[in-house]
């Protein structure tokens, strides 16, 4: 029975940690993804502030719309990037909660092979001691 115990306590955290992996994943492609609508929009706001300054007339109705152009998509790369917090931070948090629970399972099967463990060395010093007694026995 304890080594049932033991497989399943190992399988359920096997599973966690399979879990854990597959969410580290998913977050590690939003972060990635993130990062690049991030650098999407400096990349915008530095040619924006290169290329948005008026050199003569007759590019000034040019410059203008590339502007608001530029702004409306930092804009949108931004408003992209923060939409994809709330997805993140709820995987973090699952694999927090994931992290406790196989730390949990962890805990218990630590403490059922300690207890295994003890309860092997007492079943071993009552044998010995019967051992002991039987051959005190003899020796009458």
């Amino acid at each position: 029975m304890a080594a049932r115990r033991d497989r399943a306590l190992r399988l359920i955290e096997r599973l966690h940690r399979v879990g854990i992996e597959a969410r580290a994943v998913e977050l590690a492609g939003i972060n990635a993804r993130m990062e690049e609508l991030r650098r999407q929009s400096e990349e915008t706001a530095a040619a924006l502030a290169r290329d948005g300054r008026i050199t003569s007339i007759e590019t000034a109705p040019y410059v203008g719309a590339y502007i608001r152009d530029a702004r409306a998509q930092i804009g949108a790369l931004d408003r992209a990037a923060e939409a994809l917090r709330p997805q993140a931070e709820a995987l973090e948090e699952a694999m927090r909660e994931g992290f406790r629970e196989m730390k949990t399972v962890a805990t218990v099967a630590a403490r059922a092979k300690l207890r295994a463990a003890q309860d092997r060395a007492a079943r071993e010093a009552a044998e010995r001691d019967e051992m002991v007694l039987l051959r005190w026995g003899r020796d009458d």
